[in-house]
């Protein structure tokens, strides 16, 4: 049933996986395409109101929602779905309520656990439905064999695929689990992936890898990466003293002390297989007991009272005798208080993811408002620049327009002007090539007298002694 709930699905899936097994085998061969994914399963009621109460699993693929019951089954595309409504159910804080909208019709599925699986479901609906084409990575679809580490992160993140908040977490198994799976990743063929350390001084986060060479990294588990610090090729280690202890092996040098905290047997018979000389240093069987490996007298003693408390502890308990009032309240006490811290610090961590995550999505939910609002904002600009400019254009048309339109207007006015000044001068030309004295008499009387040859009125009768001017007596 992995193809429904993944390689690492958490309890409640399992659970509904057993409840629902031969339901979902029959849907996959009769329902569901070749091709088509799991991205998510939750166990919901449908249309409790309504009366048809239909118990069953709500699925989503990578093609449509599926509601799954033994009486009916629902299939929606994801582009049939213009919008969903999640809330609370009524008074029961912890329960959802998802309802979608179908068209003109509503479709509502109720009786949904709150848990981290329910709100992958949410998650990963809202996804679909607003953007199908991008592909998405959940809990069920993701291979928990490869670790998200930060470059495998940064790559999806290029390749804009979605990744699921609860795939996140649940992708953590820890920071021992997390370092060899990223190593193993770099170093497919490495014959041996333990953590330990270089030199006197401990370091949380390194890991040794024998592949060829014997490296050192340091994984950094919040950074999710892994840095190569030392290398070494297997004659490094010739003449080497391996010190096997009861959690540890040391491997001492000249150069210094390499710590694995566990396989270092395997790592022994490494070096032997690739004819790298060593010695094994031999100690009694209590010096590898913990407190007793030092040889100091005053860690014998500590370690030597311990164990002799735990055994008269446990004798007592196997021979149902009651330890003393002080023994016992110490203990019962202690393992309270343990306890008790323990399970604090377990519901701090447990808050502090959670908080963490809280904080993450709300973080991405600004970002993209803030990039929404910014691709908004700048297409207002732009739209207000474009119809800016626009304006300035169709502004500057008209002043030209009326620009042309005044300098034909005074073109026009101007030929009109000199057509009637022509006009003019040609009717005054006209009257003056028309006048005509009868005789000098006349003449003198328009004071026109003497008029020389060429001027208005000058006639050959006016000119009895043919001088070219006429009355000039």
């Amino acid at each position: 049933m992995q193809k429904w709930i993944g390689k690492r699905p958490t309890m409640g899936q399992k659970t509904l996986v057993s409840k629902y097994d031969k339901l979902l085998l029959q849907v996959q061969n009769t329902i569901l395409n070749p091709t088509e994914k799991i991205l998510k399963v939750i166990e919901a009621e449908c249309d409790k109101r309504s009366g048809r109460e239909l118990v069953g699993v709500l699925v989503l693929t990578t093609e449509s929602v599926l509601f799954i019951s033994k009486r009916e089954h629902m299939v929606y595309k994801y582009s049939q779905i213009s919008d969903i409504d999640v809330r609370t159910e009524g008074k029961d804080k912890n329960e959802w309520q998802i309802t979608l909208q179908i068209g003109r019709s509503r479709r509502t599925f109720d009786d949904i656990k709150k848990n981290d699986d329910s709100q992958e479901f949410i998650e990963i609906l809202e996804h679909m439905i607003t953007n199908q084409s991008q592909e998405i990575i959940t809990t069920v679809t993701h291979d928990f064999d490869y670790f998200l580490h930060a470059e495998t992160l940064e790559d999806l993140r290029n390749r804009e695929i979605k990744i699921t908040s609860f795939l996140i977490k649940r992708d953590d198994m820890g920071h021992t689990k997390n370092g060899e799976r990223l190593l193993r990743e770099k170093h497919k063929d490495a014959e041996l992936i333990a953590e330990g350390f270089y030199q006197d001084k401990q370091k949380k986060g390194n890991f040794i890898v024998v592949d060829n060479n014997v490296l050192v990294y340091e994984y950094d588990n919040k950074e999710r990466k892994a840095k190569q610090i030392n290398k070494w090729p297997y004659n490094f280690f010739t003449h080497s003293v391996i010190d096997h202890f009861a959690i540890k092996t040391v491997i001492s040098n000249d150069e210094g002390k390499l710590v694995l905290s566990s396989s270092g047997k395997d790592f022994a018979n490494i070096l032997s297989k690739v004819n790298i000389p060593y010695k094994l240093k031999k100690r009694k069987w209590h010096q590898k007991i913990l407190g007793f490996r030092s040889g100091k007298w005053w860690k014998k003693t500590v370690a030597s009272l311990v164990y002799l408390f735990t055994l008269l502890l446990i004798i007592a308990i196997a021979f149902g005798e009651e330890p003393t009032d002080s023994i016992k309240t110490t203990t019962e006490v202690s393992d309270s208080e343990s306890e008790k811290a323990a399970e604090k610090a377990r519901l701090a961590e447990e808050k502090r993811k959670q908080e963490e995550e809280a904080r993450l999505t709300e973080e991405k939910r600004k970002q993209e408002e803030e990039a929404r609002l910014a691709e908004e904002k700048r297409k207002q600009e732009e739209e207000a620049r474009l119809a800016e400019e626009k304006r300035k254009q169709e502004e500057e048309a008209r002043l030209a327009e009326e620009k042309r339109k005044q300098e034909e207007e005074a073109r026009l006015a101007e030929e009109k002007r000199k057509q009637e000044e022509e006009t003019r001068l040609a009717e005054e030309q006209e009257q003056q090539t028309n006048v005509y004295y009868k005789n000098c008499t006349q003449a003198k009387e328009a004071n026109a007298a003497p008029i020389h040859k060429g001027e208005p009125g000058y006639a050959k009768h006016l000119d009895k002694d043919g001088d070219g001017v006429g009355c000039d007596s």
